[in-house]
């Protein structure tokens, strides 16, 4: 008798590769195994992920996908600022909590995965949220020489470098509260380093009436009583 189909063996497959992948490595993971722990086949695996580098590229697709929603998430915050801080936290939050999705974006390198340029650009939507948002802020403070990208790329390489630090034990805490207080610290650097380079702002000068206003205005104003004599 043909066993049933199960409606949910893409995402049991994705989640038990996942799961493999944290144990294991990208470079440890076999399609064999993934179906034997879900009890099916090497074949009906197959069926789902034409390869190896397929169900990894699904499995980094859906890494990046869940980034990306943190990232929109911090655009519900009530200001510019408030919402890049939040995406700074979240990312670091993101990758802390969620190492194996967070090192399959940035670190797992698969030989022989081909990445088509949408593909690509649906990974770096994380970046690309944060960048729109940084380009608001620059835009509407009216900020002078700021290269958008460049400085999307510094607050990136902030969050990313803790991020990595953290998984990697190189910080002397690993408490989060302490990791995002050194974020808060070096963005709030790169903040004052940013408006240090900008012109000073002077008030425009109010101009001086003409010194025939000036004496029509005199004119114009009542006399002032003089004071009675006290007895």
């Amino acid at each position: 008798m043909p066993r049933p189909a199960n409606p949910t063996l893409r995402d049991d497959i994705l989640t038990t590769a996942l799961r493999l992948v944290e144990d294991k490595g990208a470079a440890g993971l076999t399609m064999r195994e993934v179906g034997g722990t879900l009890g099916y086949s090497a074949t009906a695996i197959y069926q789902h992920f034409a390869s190896k580098e397929d169900l990894l590229l699904a499995l980094k697709l859906q890494a990046g996908d869940l980034l990306a929603a943190e990232m929109e998430g911090a655009r519900r915050e009530p200001t510019l600022e408030k919402q890049l801080h939040a995406m700074g936290h979240r990312y670091l939050r993101f990758g802390l909590e969620n190492p194996t999705y967070y090192r399959l974006i940035f670190q797992d390198a698969v030989p022989g995965l081909s990445v088509t340029a949408e593909q690509r650009s649906r990974m770096r939507r994380s970046w690309s949220i944060m960048r729109e948002t940084l380009s608001t802020w620059v835009r509407v403070h009216g900020l002078q020489g700021i290269d958008a990208d460049q400085e999307a790329n510094v607050l990136w390489a902030i969050a990313h470098g803790l991020t990595s630090l953290a998984l990697a034990g190189r910080l002397p805490f690993d408490e989060q509260s302490e990791i995002f207080a050194l974020f808060d610290l070096a963005v709030g650097r790169w903040v004052q380093g940013i408006l240090a380079g900008q012109p000073l702002r002077t008030e425009a000068r109010k101009p001086r009436p003409p010194k025939h206003q000036k004496r029509a205005a005199a004119r114009a104003r009542p006399p002032i009583q003089a004071r009675r004599n006290l007895p």
